[in-house]
């Protein structure tokens, strides 16, 4: 079947530019106190807002090269971007490479250097990549656990394993429930699905048992301000900041929780931020752009004929808006605290550029609702001339 060309998802992109604007700004604003008063700043309260701005401008490059591929000439970029990304998280465990920062080892990159890379951020998009041409090919054999699911677990066993040691407990929650979610659109047995989560639950339970941390954080969060001085301390603060807001908020730039009150004020908690700011109708109406931005890519993988871009579709825009619904009941005390990024509004390099990345695949999929000529043509020229070794369970078109 061949088919026009469609123009890319204006909506989509519109909204991707408003969050790019808006989290550069907001990023300035929650940054600026502490920035201008921090030695390794150099006392530039602009530190945060140009770095901030350089990394928007290259994710923006990196969205419109991808959106211009047609996206299933990624296929074959799936196996390598996923092992790079493995290496990756072994490499944040290496004396002189990784970085520690607050006890965690979540970067690589040399000592000094203002470029640092989280490789967990690149095995989000590579694990849904990956799994979108392995799922895409398998069809039928996903409803058998042997045929269809043991990669699948193995590769999230492995990913989840790494990050969780790192530790990154937010990160492997946002990475399994995407994966879980493919795998059901897919069409595994829900029989597979129960045992996976069962297990699951049981392993997280223990993971939270055994570190007193994340113990006392869940122990925290029936009353984070019985323990305000300890382990409650950030989400008070953050409850505070949200609750100062009202309804209409302080005013732009007027929040004072950000002023060395509230930690991670333009990283994990900058919606707390934007609260105390913009008040509830701030936070209700950043959520409710990402609301439309995810039911605006699932619109995308509905109208999508083929089923690797499909679950590619589907598969990035829950892990977008899945992880920022996580951030947003965090931040609210909804869940018991854990550390992940605001997407696109946060301060953070790799996570901007990669989610920008992941939007740029959205919109060349938005392109191609079915296969077009050139697609069905070069997957059967590929069959015939494709003589590699091939990895168990992956299909190479």
């Amino acid at each position: 079947m061949e088919i026009r060309k469609r123009q890319i998802d204006t909506l989509l992109f519109l909204l991707t530019i408003i969050f790019l604007v808006g989290g550069i700004l907001l990023v300035f604003d929650a940054s600026y106190a502490t920035a201008g008063q921090a030695k390794y700043t150099g006392g530039d309260s602009f530190y945060f807002f140009k770095r901030q701005a350089v990394f928007a401008v290259a994710g923006l490059i990196v969205l419109l090269i991808t959106s211009h591929i047609p996206y299933w000439k990624l296929r074959g970029l799936a196996p390598t971007l996923l092992l790079i990304a493995i290496i990756g998280l072994f490499a944040v465990f290496i004396p002189g490479l990784g970085i520690e920062v607050n006890g965690a080892s979540r970067w690589i990159g040399i000592n000094g250097s203002p470029i640092q890379i989280q490789p967990s951020e690149l095995a989000k998009i590579a694990l849904v990549l990956f799994l979108a041409v392995y799922l895409s090919n398998k069809k039928t054999d996903i409803r058998r656990f042997k045929e269809g699911l043991i990669i699948p677990i193995a590769l999230m066993g492995i990913t989840g394993a790494l990050i969780m040691a790192e530790p990154d407990m937010g990160t492997a929650i946002i990475i399994c429930c995407t994966w879980f979610a493919m795998l059901f659109m897919a069409g595994a047995k829900k029989e597979h699905l129960l045992a996976i989560f069962l297990v699951g639950a049981i392993l997280g339970s223990l993971l939270i048992i055994i570190e007193p941390y994340r113990l006392a954080r869940v122990m925290s969060f029936r009353n984070p301000f019985a323990d305000y001085h300890g382990s409650g301390y950030q989400v008070c603060r953050s409850l505070i900041a949200l609750g100062s807001g009202g309804i209409r908020g302080v005013g732009l730039c007027e929040g004072r929780e950000k002023c060395f009150y509230l930690p991670a004020e333009h990283t994990d908690f900058i919606l707390a931020t934007l609260g105390e700011e913009l008040g509830l109708i701030g936070t209700l109406s950043l959520a409710g752009l990402f609301l439309i931005f995810g039911l605006r890519g699932l619109a995308i993988a509905y109208r999508t004929k083929e089923n690797f871009g499909k679950l590619l579709a589907a598969g990035i825009s829950i892990l977008i808006c899945g992880q920022a619904l996580l951030n947003m009941l965090v931040v609210t005390s909804s869940v018991p605290a854990t550390g992940v990024p605001l997407p696109f509004i946060s301060y953070g390099g790799s996570s901007l550029v990669l989610n920008l990345f992941g939007v740029g695949i959205l919109l060349g999929i938005s392109k191609y609702p079915a296969p077009v000529k050139e697609y069905i043509n070069e997957s059967r020229n590929n069959r015939r001339r494709n003589r590699r070794t091939r990895i168990p369970g992956y299909e190479y078109s």
